[in-house]
């Protein structure tokens, strides 16, 4: 897998597990569900918040990785025509 391809399959981890979260969040804000559901209810939503967080957290995480090593080359470049 390339670069390009690994970063793209983050980036739509991210917005897959943001949209999972706010489909949780939903539930928990627009219906009924939390205040005249079972406890079952409530751990589907609960479940759902906390899954789709969890699932953009590596891509979080490698999209932050990637970001500091191009800002690393950039001051590794300029630091040469620097001393150059």
């Amino acid at each position: 897998m390339t670069e390009s391809q690994l970063s793209k399959t983050m980036y739509a981890l991210t917005f897959i597990g943001l949209g999972i979260a706010g489909v949780g969040l939903g539930l928990a804000v627009f219906t009924d569900r939390v205040s005249k559901g079972d406890v079952a209810d409530i751990m589907l939503i609960s479940l759902l918040i906390a899954g789709g967080l969890l699932i953009s957290i590596p891509a979080k995480l490698y999209l932050t990785y990637q970001l500091m090593r191009s800002n690393d080359k950039r001051a590794s470049e300029k630091r040469e025509k620097l001393q150059a």
